[in-house]
């Protein structure tokens, strides 16, 4: 049994009782308090364990003021806001959560697909007001057009399995090759020719000193005409003034869900903007995530514990 464990930016009522039953069961102590509160300080000191949101930034700082910490533990997949590097340099293992939204996410991806191409939103509101006409509805179809995937992870492979399901010509971009999905007849090319050779564009990149900026104004100008360009990653790796630009003239739709990751001053711009449309970051948000979120998330602790880190 370790000593302490300390959820920053948690509140115990976000996790549920089972699971926070099982995470007891480890410490002989369980605290809670936020990143921004004057006493975090004072309670990293004792600190074996930090337990995080993926948004909870935890820097050389609360790292260096953590004397005793071994594990940092995020309950995301991304852990951008973690500087991993140095943690690992001090012999501090830090663990996120591989693969558990692949399904929601890709399916989320085609979800708001389908509702642009085919005006579901518009379609609602006109039948809401007993207004049962079509003349005005004309959609596309997604087989035979070109889907790009940049960034052919867990969640980036299986979106272009489901793209080349319905029919549609997928290519890749990604640092390494991508046997399971060129079976099924995904072709890799470079980043250039993705984005100015997709009719509709799925951005699932990780986030790093690599990445951040990759799909720059350059890039951008790359698009076709009417490209559907959607991101479900950070919003970091993108250009956000040269998109909404683009998309401002008429030219793309960009269409993301990280609204919680960018200033509300920009998101309230692409509210404001002409082919924007933003969601709540909801792509990850089904039952099924949510169990195995929190069975990843606990079973990682446990696991770290007895010796054995993912």
């Amino acid at each position: 049994m370790l000593t302490k464990a300390l959820f920053v930016d948690f509140k115990e009522s976000d996790i549920a009782p089972q699971y926070f039953a099982r995470i007891k069961k480890l410490f002989k102590s369980v605290q809670f308090i936020s990143r921004d509160d004057p006493r975090l300080l004072s309670q990293l000191k004792d600190a074996e364990i930090i337990l995080c949101k993926i948004s909870t930034k935890i820097d050389k700082g609360v790292i260096n003021a953590a004397s005793k910490l071994k594990y940092v533990g995020v309950c995301s997949t991304a852990f951008d806001a973690i500087e991993a590097k140095y943690a690992r340099s001090k012999n501090i293992t830090v663990c996120n959560l591989g693969g558990y939204s692949t399904e929601a996410v890709a399916e989320f991806f085609f979800a708001t697909l389908f509702e642009q191409i085919r005006e579901l939103e518009r379609a609602k509101q006109q039948a809401r007001k007993e207004d049962y006409f079509f003349d005005k509805f004309m959609g596309i179809e997604l087989k035979n057009r070109t889907l790009g995937v940049v960034g052919a992870g867990k969640i980036g492979s299986r979106i272009a399995e489901i793209g080349l399901g319905i029919g549609m010509k997928v290519i890749y971009f990604s640092r390494k090759n991508k046997p399971e999905i060129e079976r099924l007849g995904a072709e890799k090319k470079n980043l250039d020719r993705v984005l100015s050779e997709s009719d509709f564009v799925s951005s699932n990149l990780a986030l790093n000193k690599e990445t951040e900026g990759i799909i720059s104004k350059k890039k951008i100008n790359l698009l076709k005409k009417n490209c559907i360009f959607i991101n479900l990653a950070p919003p970091k790796l993108i250009d956000q003034e040269a998109m909404m630009e683009k998309a401002a003239k008429g030219e793309i739709i960009f269409i993301f869900d990280h609204s919680d990751d960018i200033e509300s001053s920009l998101a309230k711009r692409f509210l404001k903007t002409k082919n924007c449309i933003v969601y709540p970051p909801v792509a990850f948000r089904t039952e099924e995530v949510n169990t195995a979120r929190w069975e990843t998330f606990v079973s990682n602790i446990e696991n770290f514990v007895k010796g054995k880190p993912q």
